[in-house]
């Protein structure tokens, strides 16, 4: 067994990923394997490399709990294809999770320009995303802090920790999957935070068709979709109750000014698509509640609203 093993999703923007393995040969730590989860074969010459075929694409979430299926570390990175590491990123990385083997880190993610890419995020309490820092010099961003979730561009913990939480969430084909993985982590009682000394260098490909149209329209539909799918699964039933009216009504405005205002029909066809998808999830995510009345959390919205980590809309 290793100590570390990293799980890199490689089926779009494979022209990144070489930049990637080269920089992890470079790295002053040592003691890792590498999890590539891909749809076609490839032949490694250096043998940290293992490939993990797949016969279709389910996904990030899908393909990263398949990545970790296949790995043997004591401790579990994930990084993007279009990421590049320096050289004692690693080390650093272990260094900290191996004192904190029960929070979730988020690594320091920098764009190419030197600007930060984002040090994880907030979400409000309609389930929005909040990034935090992007944008700004890398230089100007050294603590340690608790964040709500961490970037799966970057993100690691211990093997225990990620079964703890109990993997990603399958039905999370592209974004919020880590979202929803950090925030089930806090209801458990596990800290996510961002450190700033394992540098990560973020050169961002894009996931989607280069057609504008059709990329605004998968983009807008994930997000949209698993938005509305985290709100419902995730959130108390109090909070769901004393939040659905306006959830409700800021969905559909938008929707309405996409049309009449925005003339941006596109949008609008993207977003009423995604409330097609929710509507048909509504079994499972009656299914998932009720089981989720079987555990125990040590934490819920409240808690994470008075932190400064949930915030309002």
């Amino acid at each position: 067994m290793v100590s570390l093993s990293i799980i890199v999703v490689n089926v779009k923007g494979k022209e990144k990923f070489p930049l990637l393995y080269n920089s992890l040969l470079r790295s002053s730590f040592k003691d890792f394997e590498v999890i590539v989860v891909d749809d076609r074969e490839n032949k490694f010459s250096n043998p940290r490399f293992k490939n993990v075929k797949i016969k279709e694409d389910k996904g990030l979430a899908y393909c990263r709990n398949l990545g970790v299926y296949n790995s043997s570390g004591h401790y579990l990175l994930f990084l993007d294809n279009d990421t590049e590491i320096v050289e004692d990123t690693l080390e650093k990385f272990i260094s900290y999770i191996a004192e904190r083997p029960n929070e979730i880190v988020q690594l320091k993610l920098i764009k190419e320009d030197g600007t930060l890419d984002a040090t994880g995020g907030l979400i409000d309490d309609l389930a929005y995303p909040h990034e935090l820092n992007r944008g700004a010099r890398e230089d100007t961003v050294n603590e340690v802090r608790e964040i709500l979730y961490a970037k799966g561009a970057a993100i690691g913990m211990s093997r225990k920790t990620f079964e703890l939480v109990g993997g990603y969430d399958e039905e999370y084909f592209y974004g919020y999957d880590e979202t929803d993985f950090c925030f089930r982590a806090w209801k458990k009682g596990i800290r996510v935070v961002f450190y700033p000394y394992a540098k990560v260098i973020h050169h961002e490909h894009g996931s989607f068709s280069s057609n504008e149209s059709k990329r605004l329209y998968r983009l807008t539909y994930f997000l949209e979709s698993r938005r509305l799918y985290f709100f419902f699964k995730n959130f108390s039933a109090r909070h769901i109750v004393n939040h659905y009216l306006r959830l409700t009504i800021i969905f559909l405005g938008s929707v309405a000014l996409d049309i009449f205002k925005r003339r941006n029909v596109i949008i609008a066809k993207a977003k009423i698509s995604a409330l097609v998808w929710l509507i048909s999830k509504i079994p499972k995510l009656i299914r998932k509640r009720l089981n989720e009345k079987r555990n125990k959390f040590l934490y819920n919205e409240r808690f994470l609203l008075d932190k400064g980590l949930i915030i309002k809309h």
